[in-house]
């Protein structure tokens, strides 16, 4: 026994407001990080279906879909015995409550439970990565995203990657192990099966990304902390649509009181998720009228004022690494990571020994958790150069560092 990954397609982001379940998908992974079984249903939650242009979920589909009530001792077997997964596990977790209390199953104390997105931070992704972002980057199909069957199978594989990657890390086996016992442990309702059937999705017909989900799922958000990181992975969930309505602004609002977020630590995160926005929507060196005034509207929505909006859409892309170098406003924070590049005037060991002194931390390979690259030429085309550009890792010269640490 091991883990079920979990994946629902919702109506809302918040069942206080009435919001349920459309779609569930379970992904069996075993100890070993084998995948054994998937099972997928739609659910007819008995009202109107939300943001359907996201999950591809139409009316006629759902019209002879069980209910939740229906399939619910059978989804509670599915779980028995194995530890809750999901891709923003606290999400999918406030959904559980929610629709097993309605159908009338109580669920004792706080299920135990895995984040795929929290995971990330371990495995070269920054803290609130997207699914989308996670697979991406590990390589793993993710054929229909916003179909409950197959993000959850693609979280599965996510975390299957996850344990066979650690698999000879120090910690790591007691870490799943103690994991899988508190699955095997915690007892979920016994319910009596209806004899309903699930009723899986003909085909997944989501709409195709968004230029605002691209951008979004795509962003690099390293230094955001738990509550900061669920609160993200909502806004992400919102701004799908490139709208928040006022009852999802409601929800978010009530979601960072939830968490403890401070209305100063909410306009920090609105004003850090605006500039990774601008900054992926000129990843390509363009940025177009449309997405102008896609930048321009979630400015809006973010209540940012308008000086910051007018310098996300004027025509100057984000401040590159040389121009940061040339006008001397980077900053390094103690004890951050740097990673040399390229043949240097002096030898590496130089600048590494000078580096350690000054409390960094040099580091052979460009992660996530790199602050700062020094190349023999900023504008290098090595491995380790476009790694950074990719992560927006800023590059500088052999000459500034001599300047910096003199």
């Amino acid at each position: 026994m091991g883990f079920a990954v979990v994946d629902f397609e919702t109506t809302g982001i918040l069942p206080s407001y009435h919001h349920r379940v459309v779609e569930i998908g379970v992904t069996h992974v075993e100890d070993d990080g084998t995948v054994t079984a998937r099972w997928e249903t739609l659910i007819n939650p008995e009202r109107d279906l939300g943001p359907q242009h996201i999950h591809g979920i139409r009316a006629a589909d759902i019209l002879d879909a069980p209910v939740f009530s229906d399939i619910a001792a059978e989804f509670a077997d599915l779980l028995r015995g194995r530890v809750f997964a999901a891709h923003n596990a606290a999400f999918d977790l406030r959904f559980l409550r929610a629709e097993f209390e309605r159908a009338g199953y109580r669920l004792e104390g706080d299920a135990p439970s895995m984040c795929t997105m929290r995971l990330g931070e371990n495995f070269g992704l920054g803290a609130s990565g997207s699914l989308a972002h996670a697979c991406a980057t590990h390589s793993i199909e993710l054929a229909h995203a916003h179909s409950a069957g197959s993000d959850s199978f693609a979280a599965a594989q996510l975390l299957s990657h996850y344990q066979r990657s650690s698999a000879t890390w120090p910690g790591w086996g007691d870490y799943w192990a103690s994991a899988a016992a508190a699955g095997r442990a915690y007892r979920y309702p016994v319910g009596t099966p209806t004899g309903v059937l699930g009723k899986p999705r003909s085909e997944a017909s989501a709409a195709p990304a968004s230029f605002l989900e691209r951008i979004s799922t795509d962003a690099v958000r390293e230094t955001v902390d738990g509550a900061a990181a669920e609160y993200l992975a909502l806004l992400d969930r919102c701004l799908l649509d490139g709208f928040i309505s006022t009852s999802e602004g409601a929800q978010l609002a009530e979601v960072a009181g939830e968490l403890g977020l401070a209305r100063a630590a909410i306009d920090g995160i609105h004003r850090d998720y605006f500039v990774d926005l601008e900054r992926r929507a000129w990843a390509d060196g363009v940025l177009t009228d449309d997405e102008r005034a896609d930048l321009r509207a979630v400015g809006a929505l973010l209540q940012l004022d308008e000086a910051s909006i007018a310098a996300a859409i004027d025509d100057e892309p984000p401040a590159a690494a040389a121009d940061l170098e040339r006008a001397g406003h980077f900053e390094v924070p103690d004890g951050a990571v740097i990673v040399l590049t390229g043949d240097m005037a002096r030898e590496r060991s130089y600048w590494e020994a000078a580096l350690r002194s000054r409390g960094y931390v040099p580091h052979p390979t460009v992660t996530k958790k790199v602050a700062l690259v020094v190349a023999a030429d900023p504008d290098s085309l090595s491995g380790k150069a476009k790694k950074a550009r990719e992560y927006g890792i800023p590059i500088v010269g052999e000459s500034w560092l001599e300047g910096f640490l003199a």
